[in-house]
């Protein structure tokens, strides 16, 4: 009985990942249909329409149009089965605070940790504003959500080092992100998110030591959508897809992101942060609170 119950187990698993679409590709909300992700030159303006958004390039040449994407149940399924297979895939661990009222500025440095003796399929890190305390994975899906942020990510697209992209990213539309710039280990990333207008985000990432930076503008609007009119939720996060094989695909030392700083229509906060981890965390990382202007991320 018990052989039987294991060739069943090990069969459903296989059709299941039969049945996972192949262009699935990971983004810091989880798995998403590549059809669904466009990278954008840094630098882009983009601004949302009735049905999806245009994306100009830096010379403000229309460089892309895009019309929306509903991913089908079947795409969620998949997505959310393919992180679930093996050890937890997603946020490690964070640190979160709800602002009284909103928050239209979100600016701090985080630190470049050393390289993992392993490279896990991703790791992001990174600060960043969302319209509802939700976790990828953990948490049902908002009927809807929005998150913006400047993330550095190992390893890079390039497949060597450290990179920082700033993202744009829904469940219920596209996710945007941008081309990405060189990091080094030690580095500090200048993290910024600013509300410019009353109806544009600037979201960008510069390294310290090479002046670069990896930025996006969004303007929205809230007769089209309510995506970024209201973004309370404030993170400092650790990542992980693909660490399921040991402690070797996490840094040995810690990102730290200090001198942090959030305002609403010009009024400093003062925020509380909360330490919180996901369940079955991998190598036991932690979130530190040392006050409300730096916290850090341990990862073993």
């Amino acid at each position: 009985m018990a052989a039987k119950r294991v060739l069943l187990l090990l069969a459903l698993l296989a059709g299941t990942f039969a049945a996972l679409p192949e262009s699935l590709v990971v983004t810091p909300v989880g798995r998403r249909p590549a059809s669904c992700v466009h990278r954008v030159p840094s630098g882009s303006y983009v601004e949302e329409t009735d049905t999806g958004a245009i994306i100009r390039d830096p010379e403000g040449n229309v460089f892309k149009t895009v019309s929306g994407c509903h991913p089908t149940s079947s795409e969620k399924l998949a997505a959310k089965t393919a992180a679930q297979l093996g050890a937890y895939d997603g946020w490690l661990a964070f640190t979160s605070w709800e602002a009284p009222t909103d928050i239209d500025t979100f600016l701090g440095y985080f630190s470049v940790p050393k390289e993992p003796a392993q490279d896990p399929e991703v790791l992001y890190l990174f600060t960043g504003l969302q319209n509802v305390d939700w976790i990828p994975i953990v948490d049902p899906d908002p009927k809807e959500f929005d998150i913006i942020q400047p993330v550095l990510q190992y390893p890079a697209d390039s497949g060597n080092g450290w990179s920082v992209k700033s993202w744009y990213v829904t469940l219920t539309n596209d996710v945007l992100y941008t081309t990405e710039i060189p990091a080094s280990v030690g580095e500090l990333i200048y993290g910024n998110m600013t509300k410019i207008s009353s109806t544009e985000w600037y979201i960008g990432g510069t390294g310290q030591e090479s002046g670069q930076t990896a930025a996006l503008t969004v303007k929205f609007s809230a007769r089209h959508r309510s995506f970024l009119t209201h973004q309370p939720w404030a993170y400092n996060t650790a990542e992980c897809y693909g660490c399921d094989g040991g402690c070797d695909y996490l840094p040995t030392n810690a990102c730290n992101f200090t001198q942090l700083e959030l305002s609403f229509q010009g009024k400093p906060w003062t925020p509380s942060w909360t330490a919180r981890k996901t369940p079955n965390p991998l190598c036991n990382p932690q979130a530190h609170v040392v006050d409300p202007t730096n916290v850090y991320l341990t990862f073993h």
